[in-house]
């Protein structure tokens, strides 16, 4: 069943009401803004739920984060900065953070202490379908005349589908919405009609829906991010994550079939004629200004999350920016295997430059299927040598677990092929990955849209299956496709006990200290048993009788994904648990100092 509050239905409250709320008597102090955009945990009520595990290793990707994928999207900021400028009033909050933070968290109460013109909430990452809904489903439960907006490639995606539940009023569609939502804002405050706002979709009084048109679709991305408010570095000071990303674009010239942000799928997808729209040089500019402003950003690491689809000449004035400024360390993800010039170039801007490739499979034939296969292996050692003697710090290579053609022999050979280059270059930061690609393909990509061409099928297709399945107890039940040469419990199994050898052969050659790999080995080797236990209960038949098993071992699940939520953050590369907060992203809209004092009360 659909959250309360969010049942499809025709009608549906007011889009064009005065956006008053209740009176917020919660306990916590009221915060008044224009638009609030609220990040969700990928899965809402994860305090309350023995009967679904989530596993250790369970999160796909580099960035130190827990299941509930508490990476908000950095559009966030850019549609702060970019209202803001314009003269609305936008907080941010990331309820995935507050709930790790502060579990004891009324959210209620804390939803209730807000007063608003609109409520935004995300579903960008497909991973992100339960909880946002959820949370719609509250806010509308709490905030009966104030308007909830959904935005994000999912949710443009699957706009149509949206838009029919009763707790969401407006579907922003598209992957620059800076004007569409500058538009929102202003028609919003004169209490004027939504007709003229491009991209939206949404219900009039009756109830109807009322579809503007996607025709806002802009060959420049329009707005950098003001990076010069960060939330407050954790209260423990022990290895801070303190990190800025920057994109330069949004799209992507490559065709990747899994991916959601592809050259096909977002054509597919946003319906524009280019591939790719980039960040306007001057917004670049805004944004390394901005960071000028961050008193420490000596301690800060940069991200740049978009470099492998510039060319030259951006990159070049991307890189005079990062040689003016002072951060401690600067990572690129690249595509290609990069040019001399470039090497030299980076190595220029800032001495502790890494790199990042992700070829998906040591073998060519395979990463060329997954749309990568762009050097050979051999190509690939000559040139990390070379990365390493121009002066880059390190390489990390990401293996995937999940592609065309990719058994499980494939597989081993690439835990095989990564030990030969953890030992060919040993003592120097090269640093082979592997993970599984769970819990979602994403919709859009396409290996999703045509599937029984590359070998895939996919279990969850409309934006409710995907729903009920994020609400599964077994993470391989979870988990959106097969591939004709791996089952969904083999991605899981397999990539597990990959990943196991791949830390046991880190931890032999000295990459890892003996004893971090070793407890890593000891949390797979738990999820291994877990996974396996928990998915025979979740595929008995009967519901009564799964009820009753999963009830009988609800206590030691959720301790396990209590360790896995609140003992800290951690990923393959740095395989250590930090702290919650200080990230970026870890935005709480109230001080610290307010939970602590609703849990003591």
């Amino acid at each position: 069943m659909l959250p309360e509050g969010c049942a499809r239905t025709d009608s549906s409250s007011s889009v064009q009401g005065d956006g008053v709320p209740q009176d917020a008597g919660s306990g916590f102090p009221t915060v008044r803004a224009d638009l609030l955009l609220v990040h969700p945990p990928a899965f809402f009520d994860f305090r309350q739920r023995p009967d679904i595990y989530f596993p250790y290793l369970s999160t796909s990707g580099d960035v130190p984060i827990t299941p509930l994928y508490e990476y908000l999207p950095l559009g966030f900021r850019s549609l702060q900065h970019y209202l803001g400028v314009r003269g609305h009033d936008v907080r941010i909050v990331n309820l995935a953070t507050v709930l790790l933070k502060f579990p004891k968290t009324d959210i209620r109460a804390f939803l209730k202490a807000v007063e608003v013109r609109l409520f935004g909430i995300d579903l960008h990452w497909m991973v992100h379908v339960q909880g946002s809904i959820e949370i719609a489903a509250l806010l509308k439960s709490i905030h009966s005349n104030v308007p909830i907006i959904f935005g994000g490639i999912s949710s443009t995606y699957y706009a149509d589908e949206l838009i029919r539940l009763g707790c969401v009023d407006m579907v922003m569609q598209g992957y620059d919405t800076h004007e569409p939502m500058a538009a929102l804002m202003d028609v919003l405050k004169k209490h004027a009609s939504l007709i003229g706002v491009p991209n939206l979709i949404w219900k009039d009084r009756s109830g109807q829906v009322v579809d503007n048109g996607l025709t806002h679709t802009p060959g420049a991305f329009a707005c950098g991010v003001d990076w010069s408010k960060l939330p407050g570095e954790p209260e423990r000071k022990s290895m801070p994550i303190l990190e800025i990303v920057s994109t330069q674009n949004a799209g992507c010239t490559y065709n990747c079939g899994w991916c959601g942000g592809s050259r096909d799928a977002f054509r597919r997808i946003f319906k524009g004629p280019e591939a790719i729209a980039r960040k306007p040089l001057d917004q670049i500019l805004v944004e390394f200004d901005s960071m000028k402003h961050i008193s420490n950003l000596n301690h800060y690491h940069f991200h740049s999350a978009g470099s492998y689809d510039e060319p030259r000449d951006r990159m070049q004035f991307l890189l005079d920016r990062v040689e003016e400024s002072n951060f401690r360390s600067v990572s690129y993800e690249q595509f290609l295997l990069t040019p001399d010039d470039v090497l030299k170039a980076m190595v220029k801007a800032n001495k502790r430059t890494t790199l990042s490739l992700s070829p998906q499979s040591h073998d060519v034939h395979i990463s060329r299927l997954a749309g990568r296969g762009v050097f050979t292996a051999a190509e690939l050692e000559r040139w990390i040598r070379k990365a390493l003697d121009f002066g880059i710090t390190g390489v990390d290579i990401w293996y995937c677990v999940g592609m065309p053609e990719q058994d499980e022999q494939s597989v081993w050979e690439t835990v095989e092929y990564s030990g030969r280059l953890l030992r060919l270059f040993k003592g120097e930061r090269v640093v082979p990955l592997l993970c599984p690609m769970i819990p979602f393909l994403d919709p859009g990509s396409t290996f999703f849209e045509r599937p029984q061409d590359h070998g895939y099928q996919v279990f969850y297709r409309t934006l409710e299956d995907h729903r009920l399945g994020m609400q599964r107890a077994s993470i391989i039940n979870r988990t959106n496709y097969q591939t004709k040469w791996l089952s969904r419990s083999d991605l899981v199994f397999v990539a597990y006990r990959a990943v196991r050898r791949l830390v046991v052969l880190k931890g032999e050659l000295g990459l890892l200290p003996g004893s971090v790999a070793q407890s890593v080995v000891d949390k797979i080797d738990d999820a291994l048993t877990w996974i396996r236990l928990v998915h025979e209960i979740d595929c008995i038949r009967d519901p009564i009788a799964r009820r009753r098993e999963l009830e009988a071992v609800g206590a030691e699940i959720l301790a396990r994904n209590d360790n896995v939520f609140f003992s800290g953050v951690a990923n393959q590369a740095f395989p250590i648990n930090r702290e919650v907060g200080g990230r970026w992203f870890d935005e709480l809209l109230q001080e610290p100092a307010v939970f602590l004092n609703q849990r003591a009360s």
